[in-house]
C-alpha cells in the first residue's frame, strides 16, 4: 500500500508517548522515512505544534520534516519525518570524557538552533535525542513545542518529571521561556553519566542542586564546563546561560590544542601548533615580536619596536586574528610584511 501515492510501508507501527511511528520508504527519492501520527485520544493540536515547530527549523542536529500526508484508513494527518538510523541516548551510558563533551556539544548546537528559530522544545530528555550510525546527534519529538512570545504559557503541568524546570510546577497560568530547555539540558547531562539523580532534582518542584553533587557526577570535566553545566540547573531561569554560550564553551574545549598557524617572513614559513607553541620574528636590531599558542588562541607575548597587526599596534596579550598581515616598521621607512594564517579546526558531526 502506498500512502499519498508515494510512501510505502516497510516496517511495523510502534507507539511511544503520544504518537505512533511507522517506517516507510519514499518511493520518489528512494530513502527511508518515518510517518508520525497521533494515538487515539491525543489532542490534535499536538501534531500541529510539532509541524509548526519543525517547519521553522533547519539544523543538522534536529530531525527534519519532509512532508505532511493524510492517512487512508482514518483520514488523520501524519508527519513525514527524517529516518534516524541509530539509538536513543542511553541513561548512565557515558563517561565524563571527550566523547561525552562531543555529544553535549551536538545537543547544545541543536538547542541553540531551536531557540534561534524562537521555538521551545519543552520535552528535552535522552529518550528524545538519538545518535545515528555516523555519530550525529539529533533532537526529535516536538509534540510539546511552543513558540516564544506566541503560546509559551500553560495552565497544567506537562512534560517529563525530573527534566521539568522549577517554574513549570506552578498551579496557575505559567509563562515559560527557552530557559526550561536549558534546565532540561543540564539534567540530561547528569542523566547520561549517572543512574542516580541528586535528591534535589527528584523533589516536586525541584530544589537547588548542591555544587558538590554536580562536581561528583561530572568529575573529570574541566572546571569551567562543570560551572556552566551547574548554571543550567539554576532555580532562577534568568541565571541560566543561553544555549549559544553553552555550545561555544563546549566547542572551545573540543578544539583545545587543535589549531595551527603559519607565519611567512622573508619567504620562510614558521608553524605554530601544539608541538611548537612559540615563534620569534625579528627584523633588524630593534623590531621583534613573539607569538605564543595557548591551546585556544595565538597571542602576542613579547613585542619590541614598531609592529602592527592589520594596521593596529601590537601589544602584549593581544589575540592575533586569522588571515592577517603583521607589519614591522612605520610609514616612510623600509617595512617588512608578514602574512599570518590560522587554520581553524572544526568540530565534526
Amino acid at each position: 500500500m502506498l500512502i499519498a501515492d508515494r510512501y510505502k510501508l516497510v516496517g511495523p507501527t510502534a507507539g511511544g508517548g503520544m504518537g505512533d511511528i511507522t517506517q516507510c520508504v519514499d518511493t520518489h527519492l528512494d530513502r527511508r522515512v518515518v510517518l508520525k501520527s497521533l494515538q487515539p485520544g491525543v489532542e490534535h493540536g499536538r501534531l500541529l505544534d510539532e509541524q509548526r515547530a519543525l517547519t521553522q527549523l533547519r539544523s543538522k542536529h534536529v530531525v527534519q520534516l519532509f512532508d505532511i500526508v493524510e492517512l487512508p484508513n482514518n483520514g488523520q494527518k501524519a508527519l513525514v519525518l527524517e529516518y534516524i538510523d541509530g539509538a536513543d541516548l542511553a541513561f548512565a551510558g557515558y563517561q565524563a570524557d571527550r566523547k561525552f563533551v562531543h555529544i553535549l556539544w551536538q545537543i547544545a548546537c541543536g538547542l541553540r538552533d531551536v531557540h534561534a528559530a524562537n521555538v521551545i522544545h519543552r520535552d528535552l530528555k535522552p529518550n528524545n535525542i538519538r545518535i545515528d550510525t555516523e555519530g550525529v546527534v539529533k533532537i526529535f519529538d516536538f509534540g510539546l513545542a511552543r513558540s516564544v512570545g506566541l503560546d509559551n504559557k500553560t495552565r497544567s503541568i506537562i512534560g517529563t518529571p525530573v527534566f521539568m524546570a522549577p517554574e513549570l510546577w506552578g498551579e496557575t497560568t505559567i509563562s515559560f521561556s527557552t530557559a526550561i530547555d536549558v534546565y532540561a539540558f543540564g539534567v540530561t547531562a547528569i542523566a547520561l553519566l549517572s543512574g542516580t539523580m541528586p535528591p534535589a532534582l527528584l523533589a516536586r518542584p525541584p530544589l537547588p542542586v548542591a555544587r558538590s553533587n554536580v562536581e561528583e557526577i561530572l568529575e573529570g570535566l574541566p572546571t569551567d564546563l562543570v560551572t556552566q553545566l551547574a548554571r543550567c540547573l539554576e532555580i532562577d531561569p534568568s541565571n541560566r546561560p543561553k544555549m549559544a554560550d553553552v555550545a561555544a564553551i563546549l566547542e572551545r574545549h573540543l578544539l583545545y590544542q587543535r589549531h595551527r598557524a603559519i607565519a611567512v617572513i622573508n619567504s620562510e614559513a614558521k608553524t605554530l601548533d601544539t608541538t611548537s607553541k612559540n615563534i620569534v620574528m625579528k627584523v633588524g636590531p630593534d623590531k621583534s615580536m613573539t607569538i605564543q599558542y595557548n591551546g585556544d588562541d595565538f597571542l602576542v607575548s613579547e613585542v619590541q619596536g614598531a609592529v602592527f597587526i592589520n594596521n593596529s599596534g601590537a601589544t602584549v596579550g593581544k589575540i592575533i586574528p586569522g588571515c592577517c598581515v603583521i607589519t614591522f616598521g612605520i610609514h616612510g621607512e623600509q617595512r617588512t610584511f608578514v602574512t599570518f594564517d590560522i587554520a581553524n579546526p572544526e568540530v565534526m558531526a
